[in-house]
């Protein structure tokens, strides 16, 4: 199952579910950019993925690069095991 954002622009999160790799890289991004040109968005919630690999990595430290103009930095909460494992497997485990 690919991944299916959610932005809910009222609380600024971004959340995924379901797999977060190279296939859906290129809708996640847009997804990410989307929210972000809201200015709202402050969380990128991802206790709903699966699977990721380097391309959904990519997406997720991109999340944390890029922001909007006069907004707050993006933080990564509720890390599933999947994106645990890769964080870990990168030297990333104390990512917000």
């Amino acid at each position: 199952m690919s991944a299916i954002p959610n932005f809910n622009a009222s609380v600024g999160s971004l959340s995924f579910k379901g797999e977060l790799t190279i296939y859906e890289a290129s809708a996640a991004f847009e997804n990410l950019c989307l929210a972000l040109a809201t200015g709202e968005l402050r969380t990128v919630d991802l206790a709903g993925v699966t699977e990721l690999d380097t391309a959904g990595l990519q997406i997720l430290l991109m999340a944390l690069r890029l922001q909007a103009p006069d907004s707050k930095p993006v933080s990564l909460i509720n890390h599933s095991d999947a994106v645990r494992q890769v964080f870990e497997l990168v030297a990333l485990e104390s990512q917000p």
